[in-house]
């Protein structure tokens, strides 16, 4: 579904209603205008002070191919624009992105997850204030000037630790790897006696969702709802515009998709508690809570005053980041693979190598860390993140901040797209391969080592400031090992239990395209962008399947 909106038609009957709201917030830019000294270039509007903010708000693609537009126009590295009242700039290049990214007490990282907490976990105002007046900060060495805040109210540190033991420590992630591989194994384990016709997309929206659920939050979740799945995706499409999109009264539809998926993360939550049992404690995995991340989260929000519709919320959450780029970067990857066969037989190769004999269960069974390990899989992991993924890094400006010469005043919102950073031709171009294409060795060198000539290996081609698929600086998804290992293992499943053959694109209603794939722009700015045309591809049970 892709929703593009422009300043006609019905956005003008908004503009019309929202005329009061608009005129006041162009008085205060304007006094905010006439106060400036040296200021960037300004993107140009079509309605001063009013298109851009509608247009950010609804149509991040469109925005972010004017601010490159503008940015190459002024051969600048930094653009400002208004969103109302509010100050924004973004920035490119090295030196932007590492002051951006590396000025913690300046350019602050905790405003797009207070907007988390009020947008999808659903927290009280109280709530949220427990975070907003929390100024020790994420580390364990409190912030100057909080050394007196007691342990049981430093939120960020308690919250961030959740997260560094459970989703950053080799055991606790790989004991959730070695759950999806579980579950998603037998969930692929089709008796095809012929040929079988499926939808990739459809297929791996079901089987992928399931079996990270199961292995996240335990079987009870499925369970206890009913067509669990088909709710999420439902909810999927709306969860970046409950952060950046419009009001409830403009646009209700991302709210009511979001009360269906919070009344099921809520039953099952009721259900946990009731069946909370105090010897698995040190369980990897239970039915009721799934895993100890998930059991230990729960105990940490109720310890620290959180009522359980804020922990319902916090696991609605949790969903957007464990499904929202795992299951389209698994899509894409196995859409390059499908339309080139040759590439297919390469990663089949480094996938069957990840398999080793496991005494216990007499037969050979996938290595997570060996498969990950892969050089030719890394590079194209890497490069269908680069594509796909499109993700804006958001800070706000705590204090006076100097960025490219110019002084960006407290307030601000400061960001870097990779809309923008990824496709960065002195990057990531090379000869014949430019960076608006995809290239399946463009992480890759040849190497002669241990008497092999011209061994892959895997080398990252761009810079850590020019690539940020899960954020940067201190503030990064947490559980991107583990998507790592999903994605991976997820495809490595897949193309060594099946030979696939394509059939033919399709819309996502199932009927014919006359077009391959193209990413859904809707989803840009927040995650990665699923295809926007599901693959139709016949499967036959592989006959050197080794497990």
């Amino acid at each position: 579904m892709v929703r593009n909106y422009g300043l006609n038609g019905e956005s003008l009957g908004i503009s019309i209603i929202c005329l009061p709201v608009l005129v006041t917030a162009l008085v205060i830019a304007l006094y905010l205008r006439a106060s400036d000294e040296k200021e960037p270039p300004s993107l140009p509007e079509t309605i001063p002070f009013i298109s851009n903010g509608y247009q950010y708000l609804t149509n991040v693609s469109g925005f972010m191919e004017r601010v490159k537009e503008a940015l190459e126009k002024n051969r600048s590295d930094i653009i400002k624009f208004f969103i109302g009242p509010t100050r924004g700039y973004i920035v490119t290049g090295t030196k932007n992105v590492q002051t951006m990214l590396g000025s913690p007490h300046s350019l602050g990282g905790d405003w797009l997850q207070i907007q988390l907490m009020d947008r999808h976990w659903e927290m009280t105002k109280s709530e949220i204030q427990k975070f907003v007046n929390d100024k020790s900060g994420r580390l364990e060495t409190p912030a100057p000037g909080s050394e007196h805040v007691p342990k049981s109210q430093r939120y960020w540190l308690g919250h961030q630790r959740l997260y560094v033991e459970f989703l950053t420590q080799q055991k606790h992630f790989q004991a959730l790897a070695d759950g999806f591989y579980r579950f998603f194994d037998e969930k692929t384990n089709l008796d095809l006696q012929e040929r079988e016709t499926v939808s990739l997309f459809s297929t791996l929206k079901l089987t992928m969702t399931e079996s990270a659920t199961l292995s996240f939050f335990g079987s009870r979740m499925l369970e206890l709802n009913p067509g669990f799945s088909e709710c999420y995706w439902s909810f999927d499409p709306f969860g970046g515009k409950l952060v950046w999109g419009l009001p409830k009264w403009m646009d209700p539809a991302p709210y009511l998709a979001r009360a269906r998926l919070h009344r099921m993360t809520r039953r099952y939550v009721d259900s946990a508690w009731k069946n909370l049992d105090p010897s698995d404690s040190d369980a990897d995995w239970d039915p009721h809570w799934g895993s100890r991340l998930s059991r230990e989260t729960a105990k940490w929000l109720r310890n620290s005053g959180f009522s359980d519709k804020a922990l319902a919320g916090h696991v609605l959450g949790t969903l957007f980041g464990l499904h929202g780029n795992t299951v389209p970067i698994t899509t894409w990857i196995l859409i390059e693979l499908i339309k080139d066969q040759s590439l297919m037989h390469d990663a089949r190769v480094e996938a069957l190598e990840a398999f080793e004999f496991d005494a216990d269960k007499g037969r050979r069974v996938l290595n997570p860390t060996k498969l990950t390990s892969q050089p030719l899989l890394q590079s194209i992991y890497t490069e269908i993140l680069r594509l796909h993924v499109s993700f804006t890094i958001s800070r706000e400006a705590l204090r006076p901040v100097e960025i490219d010469g110019y002084k960006i005043p407290p307030g601000s919102l400061v960001q870097s797209s990779s809309h923008i950073a990824h496709f960065e031709e002195s990057v990531w171009g090379a000869e014949e391969h430019p960076a608006s294409e995809f290239w399946a060795e463009r992480h890759i060198k040849y190497v002669d080592t241990d008497g092999e000539v011209g061994r892959r290996q895997f080398s990252m081609r761009g810079r850590p400031t020019s690539f940020y698929p899960y954020g940067g600086g201190y503030v990064m998804c947490p559980g991107r090992h583990f998507a790592k290992q999903e994605i991976l293992i997820a495809v490595a499943l897949f193309i060594t239990k099946f030979d696939i053959e394509f059939v033919e694109w399709t819309k996502m209603d199932g009927t014919k395209s006359d077009r391959e794939a193209h990413d859904d722009q809707y989803y840009a700015g927040v995650i990665a962008m699923p295809p926007d045309r599901d693959m139709k591809v016949r499967l036959r049970r592989a006959q050197e399947f080794p497990g």
